[in-house]
């Protein structure tokens, strides 16, 4: 994540905290949900409150000075996933935890997970707000 913002906005981010526990959704977030194919990890949500996806994207898009409308947002969130989930795949490719991802789902509101599944939550904080990267465990 904090090199993928970091070169897409020209930003820092910052770990706030990490949780072993599924967070109940956030009202009013746009959240990319990234399906992998992993031994381990099911899928991974990346969301936004809207504010926070906002200002992000008026960031990434400064220099082409388009108006930021809601289909921006929603096409700069899931990019911003695409981003750091290839950015892992490259620098977990020769481990045991290579995975491969499907293209991003960019949804309003975080997905309801599976009853049962385990979850690895880490919240950022960064000058434009904070965001919660969540890593949904496969059962077994």
């Amino acid at each position: 994540m904090r090199a993928a913002l970091g070169e897409m906005a020209g930003i820092e981010i910052h770990v706030r905290a990490t949780a072993q526990e599924t967070p109940q959704a956030a009202q009013g977030c746009i959240a990319a949900v990234l399906r992998l194919e992993s031994a381990t990890v099911e899928f991974i949500v990346l969301s936004f409150p809207e504010r926070t996806a906002a200002a992000l994207t008026a960031r990434i898009l400064a220099e082409v000075g388009a108006p930021v409308d809601a289909v921006l947002i929603r096409d700069c969130v899931g990019e911003i996933a695409n981003v750091a989930a290839g950015q892992a795949k490259a620098l977990l490719a020769d481990t045991p935890h290579r995975f491969a991802f499907l293209v991003p789902e960019v949804v309003a509101d975080e997905p309801q997970p599976r009853q049962g599944s385990g979850c690895v939550a880490i919240a950022f904080t960064s000058d434009h707000g904070d965001f919660l990267l969540q890593l949904f465990l496969k059962t077994h």
